[in-house]
């Protein structure tokens, strides 16, 4: 018995335990207006690899500040000259859960919303987004 415990407690020195390191989020918000058929998007720097997570927090027409359920598109991805080309993408209607997630490495990316149903009018809207 003594000689197993000797074996196992020389096996295990010098090694250093390894665990999951922790990764700081960081929680944005871009916020605008968006004129109808058009497009807006916001770059952002991920500093270590993980999630990007995306809401679309709240559409609101320009004219009266009325809360609207017209869906738009939002989408994660890489600026790409004066545009942003999304990876993923898909059609929300504003709310307070995720709507979209990404695995994205280190680097530059974007999130972008459009008006791709064809808005009434203009509106005002929220992304709120995490990020490592």
């Amino acid at each position: 018995m003594i000689v197993v415990i000797g074996a196992l407690a020389m096996a295990c020195e010098g090694s250093t335990p390894t665990g999951p390191s922790e990764v700081t989020m960081t929680t944005e918000t871009f916020a605008g207006s968006l004129a109808v058929g058009a497009s807006r998007f916001y770059s952002f720097t991920v500093n270590a690899g993980g999630t990007v997570s995306l809401t679309l927090a709240s559409v609101t027409a320009q004219a009266d500040g009325t809360t609207l359920t017209q869906p738009l598109e939002i989408g994660i991805g890489i600026p790409a000259g004066t545009g942003c080309s999304v990876a993923v993408a898909r059609s929300a209607m504003s709310g307070l859960v995720t709507q979209l997630q990404m695995s994205a490495g280190t680097g530059v990316h974007c999130v972008r919303v459009s008006d791709t149903a064809g808005l009434p009018s203009p509106i005002y809207f929220s992304l709120r987004f995490t990020h490592p």
